[in-house]
């Protein structure tokens, strides 16, 4: 029985030595080599430059959003100047077309004679587009009244020839 209990005693300081040396390795620090120490900097220097780098993708991504709202607010007043420049251009043509309209009206009146006197002193371009302008009877009696030579080139350029 003697033996049993100096077995139990021994097992018993042995588990305890254990316990004791385990907590002893839970207490002390860990020990890190040279290479771990260099690959902990490198892994902090990357984290750095990563924060770095975010930091910059957010302001530029804050610079871009800025830049979007002031490109969209010019591309809204330059399509309302669109706007105001064609309204003001179909006005202007509206009235160009009215001019035109009476000028024919008053060329119809006159007589055939003195609208080819007219003519001949004008350019081929208006001489043509106040003759498109005018019924084909009106332009069959002007047309012979012209100098030849622009009788000629009107002619075709109205399909006549």
């Amino acid at each position: 029985m003697k033996a049993k209990l100096i077995t139990v005693i021994g097992v018993l300081l042995v588990f305890g030595l254990l316990e004791t040396v385990g907590v002893e390795a839970q207490t002390r620090p860990v020990r890190a080599g040279q290479e771990e120490l260099a690959h902990s900097v490198r892994l902090r220097d990357k984290e750095r430059e990563l924060a770095a780098r975010e930091e910059k993708i957010d302001r530029r991504e804050q610079e871009l959003a800025e830049m979007e709202a002031e490109v969209r607010g010019e591309l809204e007043s330059l399509l309302e100047l669109q706007q105001e420049a064609r309204a003001t251009l179909d006005g202007l043509t509206a009235a160009k077309d009215q001019a035109f309209r009476d000028l024919i009206r008053v060329y119809r009146e006159m007589r055939p004679a003195r609208v080819a006197e007219l003519l001949d002193e004008m350019d081929d371009r208006d001489s043509l587009e106040i003759l498109r302008g005018m019924p084909n009877d009106l332009v069959a009696d002007i047309l012979p009244r012209l100098e030849r030579a622009k009788a000629v080139r009107l002619s075709r350029q109205l399909g006549l020839l």
